[in-house]
């Protein structure tokens, strides 16, 4: 892959993650996902930015009620059965929430986030996926061929003495 398109690749992942932190971060609605996706995007440089995904930052003013996402499901059992077959075991997993085709799935754990993406790396890279770094630490793009996930990106932020870590994976249609 040239410089060009790994940078591309990086960026499009940091977008990603960070809309997703967004939408997934205490259940918020579409609209107050916007509103906050807004005030990440507007603050003035990355550590306002990482305050307000995962603090909420100060003043925030949304006054919404956490509200689940359309289709989005809470707990262990919700993660898809192949989940942990493709990609890796959850463990000590926490506070866990799954899009309704399971694309998407997020997780609080005790362990610091170096911790948390140390071990998903090493079971990823056993299980034969391919990690294309992002530039951003915690943070990294995984593809591999064939099964039921063709492509995950892993991100892993501290968050108080542990970790949230967000999975989205593209999900083959055969």
């Amino acid at each position: 892959m040239g410089q060009g398109r790994r940078a591309l690749a990086a960026l499009l992942s940091i977008a990603v993650a960070v809309v997703l932190a967004v939408a997934i971060d205490e259940g918020l609605g579409v609209a107050s996902a916007a509103t906050k996706m807004g005030r990440v995007l507007l603050a003035d440089d990355v550590e306002d930015q990482a305050k307000i995904v995962l603090e909420g930052g100060s003043g925030s003013g949304d006054g919404d009620a956490a509200v689940s996402l359309a289709g989005e499901q809470t707990g262990i059992e919700a993660v898809p059965s192949w989940f942990e077959e493709e990609l890796f075991a959850l463990g000590g997993a926490k506070s866990v929430r799954v899009s309704g085709e399971g694309g998407v799935v997020g997780f609080s754990c005790a362990h610091s986030a170096e911790s948390e993406f140390s071990q998903i790396e090493g079971e990823l890279t056993r299980k034969g996926w391919v990690e294309s770094e992002t530039g951003i630490e915690g943070c990294s793009v995984f593809v591999k061929e064939g099964g039921v996930c063709l492509w995950a990106m892993v991100s892993c932020v501290p968050v108080g003495e542990g970790a949230s870590v967000v999975v989205q994976c593209v999900i083959s249609e055969d």
